[in-house]
């Protein structure tokens, strides 16, 4: 069962520190870790090549499962950034981020980052649940 949704900065966290990708190895080989299209398409930007895409692609479908972006989560994401302006906080997270909240919330997710964007936004939008990486988890 899926449990976590992941962001590129805790993918990326996962391939630089491996005491932190061995804190999460269980997740990942049970399946609770899912990734959504936005995410994807943020990995597979990294490609150097098309070798190097297709390579990402294979590992990226055999990590993790693929979790819908919900049919509303732009009026989802236009109603969070109205309560993060509010806060004045409406630049904390950019617009990826906010369809992974909004993803996050509409399947009962956690979303694992490797930054501060998350956490800021999860103190304004209480229905966004997060786990930084870089701290102990899993």
């Amino acid at each position: 069962m899926i449990t976590y949704l992941i962001d590129t900065s805790a993918y990326v966290h996962f391939g630089t520190d491996p005491t932190a990708l061995r804190r999460w190895d269980a997740e990942i080989e049970t399946g609770a870790i899912g990734m959504c299209e936005a995410t994807r398409a943020e990995i597979l930007l990294s490609a150097v090549g098309p070798d190097d895409r297709e390579e990402i692609d294979e590992d990226l479908t055999a990590l993790f499962a693929s979790v819908r972006v919900p049919k509303d989560a732009w009026r989802w994401v236009e109603t969070a950034q109205y309560k993060l302006t509010q806060k004045g906080q409406h630049r904390a997270a950019g617009v990826v981020d906010l369809l992974l909240c909004a993803t996050a919330v509409h399947h009962g997710l956690t979303i694992l980052h490797g930054d501060d964007d998350f956490a800021t936004v999860a103190r304004v939008l209480k229905d966004v649940e997060q786990q930084d990486v870089r701290h102990l988890g899993g």
